[in-house]
């Protein structure tokens, strides 16, 4: 495997990039901020928010009518007054609160901006949080988080996302804006070519950037310190990202760390990485072979065994791409199931999409022929009724989930869940403490 082209673009000097972002700044485009509770002084990134009102127009969603520390440069605005902005050509929604999901999503915006914030402790501990971040980047065409460990799960499932975090809190490039030059941080710089880039439907590059510069901080910080079982690990995902054939080497080096250190759960935690690896190579094989060697609970076992039969049929992409999603990389299993097409693909996609919360997606995949029983009744209707409501059209929602609780009353929990996002929305706004 080649090494990775190193991105001229990390090279540049900090006066270059201040002339280089003037020279491609985009025309002014309007801003709708979805903000999380408490007011503005909650508000998660309002760095990101300042960059954003330096660029355009700025709007704050609130069902207050003041905020006496909202900055100059944003307006307050009301929930149907976002909607009907968010209809016009170039505005952007800029949800900073999961819980926002079914809101915007029945709004459609044209391009939707994630920045996640960290959960409060109520938050953190109820599913209702994760269910909502997942369908929220499901519909996202860019997340931004602090979270580094999330930015790495966003980075396997092939979303397009800028991590807001780093050492280096120094200036490394400035921004021009009218007279005067704003200085920015690495992530900052990043986050504004990212916003660039889907403001003009351009190709991600931001994304493979921002590894580059991960992998190779993990690199000189293992310089320092010695094989480590976490530095080491975290570098070689990086690598693996970058398609890097050190990969196999660091996280090798890893796992004997892990070992060294008493780690009981390294076989899974680490050496079973080995096998995504081979397998983004093309050693199906060996990749199997290592994910048998790490199978150690009856699931796991039967899984292993299926995987092989599929081998000595000569599916080797479908093993490839299933070892790939048993590793949480959905982004490079998706492209391989592209590539296979085929029925087998659709099915193996649609699963993927229903576990990274593209619900749209995998409603398109759904063949009439696929609904044959009971149990697939049973999930297209549950599926039908998530797309439904986020698509803000609750009665028919409210519908198909009373009608799958005839059969699993667990279908109830969606529509307590509906109700659980109105009334998060509700205190969103300001409407009730």
């Amino acid at each position: 495997m080649e090494e990775p082209v190193q991105s001229s673009e990390s090279q540049i000097h900090p006066n270059e990039t201040a002339q280089k972002y003037k020279e491609t700044s985009f025309s002014p485009i309007q801003y709708v901020l979805f903000p999380r509770k408490g007011g503005w002084s909650a508000f998660p990134y309002p760095d990101i928010a300042a960059l954003l009102a330096a660029e355009g127009a700025v709007y704050y969603v609130s069902h207050l009518e003041r905020l006496n520390d909202l900055p100059a440069a944003i307006t307050l605005i009301s929930l149907p007054e976002a909607g009907a902005l968010l209809q016009h050509p170039r505005t952007v929604a800029v949800v900073a609160h999961p819980y926002w999901l079914t809101a915007v999503a029945s709004i459609r915006p044209n391009l939707l901006i994630t920045l996640l914030p960290e959960p409060a402790q109520e938050e953190a501990d109820s599913p209702l949080w994760e269910s909502c971040v997942s369908k929220l980047v499901g519909i996202s065409d860019l997340v931004c988080t602090s979270s580094e460990t999330r930015y790495m799960k966003l980075v396997f499932q092939g979303v397009r996302t800028v991590w807001l975090g780093g050492e280096d809190s120094t200036p490394t490039g400035m921004m021009q804006k009218d007279e005067l030059e704003i200085p920015l941080r690495d992530y900052e710089m990043l986050f504004l070519h990212a916003l660039k880039q889907i403001l003009s439907s351009a190709a991600d590059t931001v994304t493979q950037l921002q590894c580059k510069l991960r992998a190779d901080y993990y690199r000189k910080l293992r310089s320092k310190t010695g094989a480590h079982e976490t530095i080491s690990f975290l570098l070689a995902a990086y690598e693996y990202i970058l398609e890097d054939s050190r990969a196999a080497t660091t996280v090798q080096e890893a796992f004997v760390h892990a070992i060294t250190c008493g780690r009981s759960d390294c076989v899974q935690s680490h050496y079973r990485f080995l096998s995504a690896i081979q397998a983004r190579a093309g050693e199906v094989e060996h990749a199997l072979q290592v994910y048998g060697t790490t199978a150690a609970s009856d699931q796991e076992r039967h899984h292993y065994e299926q995987l092989c039969r599929w081998l000595e049929a000569g599916e080797h992409q479908l093993v490839q791409a299933e070892l790939l999603r048993l590793n949480d990389d959905y982004g490079t299993a998706l492209k391989v199931l592209d590539e296979l097409g085929g029925e087998t693909a659709r099915h193996w996609k649609f699963r993927i999409f229903q576990e990274t919360g593209r619900v749209e997606e995998a409603l398109k995949l759904v063949h009439a022929a696929d609904i044959v029983d009971q149990a697939s009744q049973q999930d297209y209707r549950q599926l039908s009724g998530t797309a439904l409501a986020l698509r803000g059209e609750r009665h028919g929602a409210v519908k198909l989930f009373l009608e799958s609780a005839l059969d699993d009353e667990h279908a109830l929990a969606r529509i307590v869940e509906m109700e659980l996002l109105e009334q998060a929305i509700q205190q969103l706004l300001g409407e009730v403490p």
